[in-house]
């Protein structure tokens, strides 16, 4: 099967691939199916930690650049106790985003963090189809996220395409910060991290919370 980067839709004719009722990912779903998502990556633990950091430096980043306000940043080590074994998993937040935006601002920051995850993978030459694929299921809460953000704020109900278009958006806006992720990313391996700390870190601006009226 062919890999299809992220930040590119698919070639004229083909379809995106669906894994049962998930989808749609640009790149295949593994021919046989791992015992984890962990072990489907097989990435040993830093690397998946720089993965995860770079993920959330992606939305992070995008966020300054569009004017969205970032409290904090962290990444969570879980140990689990699975059938194939103990795992440590990585999972990480750009905790309490609000968005008071317009949908194309919406998805491009959410749709940041696997444009990210994605870009390392292919500059640090760990990319394969099934790691792509795994870092394209990371973005599975970040497209539950923009569902519901824009539900809210448009009454619009989104395709899962809709998200997955927004690839080529965020990608080319954090292709002209690729530093700035970097230099955040390596904050939240050390971290936990506020968000006004991660913009100082690379340059940017951390724009000032929503100010929710009071009742």
């Amino acid at each position: 099967m062919t890999s299809i980067l992220p930040g590119l839709m698919p070639a004229s004719g083909q379809q995106p691939y669906f894994w049962g009722e998930l989808g749609p990912f640009f790149n295949p779903p593994p021919q046989e199916l791992p015992c984890c998502a962990i072990h489907g990556e097989r990435l040993d633990l830093r690397n998946r930690t720089a993965a995860v950091a770079v993920h959330e430096a992606g939305h992070a980043v995008a966020a300054f650049v569009l004017g969205v306000h970032v409290p904090s940043i962290t990444l969570t080590f879980t140990e689990l106790d699975q059938t194939c074994g103990q795992v440590t998993q990585v999972t990480g937040a750009n905790n309490d985003l609000l968005f008071e935006h317009t949908k194309r601002t919406v998805l491009t920051v959410l749709a940041a963090g696997v444009a990210a995850n994605a870009w390392l993978l292919r500059e640090s030459g760990l990319a394969t189809p099934d790691r792509m694929f795994f870092a394209e299921c990371g973005g599975r809460g970040d497209w539950m996220f923009a569902k519901s953000v824009v539900r809210e704020n448009t009454s619009e109900e989104l395709d899962p395409r809709d998200y997955w278009r927004y690839w080529a958006i965020a990608d080319e806006l954090l292709a002209e910060h690729r530093v700035a992720v970097a230099q955040v990313a390596e904050l939240v391996i050390a971290g936990p991290v506020s968000g006004d700390e991660a913009a100082t870190s690379c340059g940017l601006v951390n724009s000032p919370p929503i100010q929710r009226p009071t009742v």
